[in-house]
């Protein structure tokens, strides 16, 4: 971190004539919209130095303001953030920019900069209401166990929490896909789990991992090619095998729609790499390959999936299996997402950010559905298909290319080995229509 960091200061230094350091008064004065000079990682480029406007801004010694509140290493008392807030160090150059001087004061702007951009895309697609600000957000957390290179979304006192960052790659506090998709997860925890038993263990707060380990992964690619029977001992019982498969699916179109919203945001289907480069492989968006991209795992599979890693690991780590399953299934799902994005941006005539945009649209109506077909309803086993018929029912107006794409996605991704799914017009305009199959024994 000090490296990219260093690196920063070092341009920050080269891009103006400076004055001095701001007195603390000058920066207590400064109020409303205040102009920064911050790191900001919105391209494939990494990070560059850019001018924001800091809007809101109430105390620019804290950086804190109508979007964020920041604190310093905090604690939770009743459920809220509690602790002494962040201090800014500025220095100002002529133009009259507010300059970083160090580490911190980076990854406050950085991530009040994103924040507040992260806001105003929520009004614009359609979000606007679910989140209320400013955001409580706390740098420098301690994690028990001494955690580092993370962040999180921490549902139960409504926070994003970013630890200690020590690699050399870009710095998760100004990496602003993995700000955008921990912002996802706010959305996600109210509308779909907020006030579930499933809001416990599913939601992506400290229970979970961003960086999930290579080893669990090339556990789950060997144990993949298993079958329960192919293991001696015991299967899990019905009622739990329900209960595993609810978390996962769950947790996967968590994870896995956050990833999107990243890739949305950013631009970059490698916003995770360039924090943590070990996830490269396992979560980039950016593949080849119909398996890799259309291919979404069916309930057949994750049954299979789970009751492996039930029998052939022990009972300490079959919860880690699980969830690193569910990043499986969403990398699954935000993959099958940017190639629909590619295939509805050649179709409509949209340039890259508009189609990754109006399809950012379609997901957040997707979610009222998710809730009530996997959470209120309790679907036992809640499939893959099902998501992808609830996202086209949303879409405005879907086109061609758009249905024989997602028809081949279902077609390619479900057990039903008599059904099959095309696309018809109605009175509405194209739909996604199962057509059944009816074999009989030829004697």
């Amino acid at each position: 971190m000090k490296r990219v960091f260093s690196r920063i200061t070092a341009t920050i230094l080269a891009v103006g004539t400076l004055s001095a350091c701001a007195p603390q008064s000058e920066t207590a004065e400064e109020k409303g919209t205040v102009r920064v000079l911050a790191p900001q990682s919105d391209s494939k480029s990494g990070y560059a130095l850019k001018t924001v406007d800091l809007l809101g801004i109430s105390d620019l010694q804290t950086v804190s303001g109508k979007f964020v509140r920041f604190f310093m290493s905090p604690r939770i008392v009743k459920g809220k953030l509690t602790g002494r807030p962040a201090v800014s160090r500025f220095i100002k150059n002529q133009d009259g920019e507010f300059i970083p001087a160090n580490e911190m004061t980076q990854q406050l702007v950085a991530i009040y900069a994103h924040t507040q951009r992260l806001a105003q895309l929520d009004d614009e697609l359609g979000a606007g209401g679910i989140n209320t600000w400013p955001r409580d957000v706390g740098v420098g957390v301690r994690v028990k166990g001494g955690q580092n290179n993370n962040a999180y979304y921490d549902g139960d006192t409504d926070s994003m929490l970013v630890v200690p960052y020590n690699q050399a790659g870009l710095p998760i506090a100004i990496n602003g896909g993995i700000l955008a998709h921990e912002h996802f997860h706010s959305l996600f925890y109210k509308v779909v789990l907020k006030s579930t038993e499933e809001a416990k263990v599913t939601a992506h707060n400290l229970e979970d991992f961003l960086e999930s380990s290579p080893i669990i992964h090339e556990e789950l690619s060997q144990r993949g090619r298993l079958k329960p029977s192919d293991i001696e001992g015991a299967e899990l019982a019905e009622a739990a095998l329900q209960k595993y498969y609810r978390q996962a699916m769950l947790r996967g179109l968590n994870e896995g729609l956050a990833d999107y919203w990243g890739w949305m945001y950013t631009g970059n289907p490698d916003f995770i790499a360039q924090s943590l480069p070990k996830e490269k492989m396992n979560r980039s968006l950016d593949v080849d390959g119909i398996f890799a991209t259309y291919e979404l795992p069916s309930e057949a599979t994750i049954k299979n999936s789970i009751q492996v890693f039930y029998k052939t690991g022990d009972a300490k780590k079959f919860e880690s299996y699980v969830t690193g399953y569910a990043y499986v299934i969403g990398t699954q799902f935000s993959r099958m997402l940017k190639s629909f994005t590619e295939v509805s941006a050649k179709e409509r005539s949209l340039e890259s950010l508009a189609a990754r945009k109006e399809v950012a649209k379609v997901i957040l109506r997707t979610l009222n559905a998710l809730k009530n077909d996997l959470v209120e309803s309790k679907d036992a086993y809640y499939r893959a298909e099902k998501y992808v018929l609830s996202f086209a029912k949303e879409l405005p107006e879907m086109k061609q290319a758009e249905c024989e794409f997602l028809a081949g996605v279902i077609n390619a991704s479900t057990d039903e080995a008599n059904t099959s799914y095309s696309c018809k017009k109605n009175a509405d305009g194209l739909i996604l229509e199962a057509n059944t199959t009816n074999t009989q024994e030829v004697m």
